[in-house]
């Protein structure tokens, strides 16, 4: 049996998943230390959008509600 996907109010516009964390770790040298820093971004699983790099995943959390509130936003007119 078929079960339809249930869209979520914040997940992808195009196939109502929840988004995934993507994180990734930069290396920088600042004053000769070498400093790790992990970058996150809010990403479709199936890869239709994603938000910008962000150091704080909350700040990428915001994007993507601006991101899927603009697209819904473009559907109504």
């Amino acid at each position: 049996m078929w079960f339809k996907r249930k869209h979520n109010e914040y997940g992808c516009p195009m196939c109502g998943r929840l988004p995934v964390i993507m994180a990734w770790q930069t290396e920088k040298y600042h004053e000769s230390r070498k400093v790790k820093t992990t970058v996150y971004r809010l990403q479709c699983p199936k890869g239709h959008i994603s938000t910008s790099w962000f150091i704080h995943a909350a700040l990428a959390s915001r994007q993507w509600k601006e991101l899927v509130d603009e697209y819904k936003s473009k559907d109504t007119k």
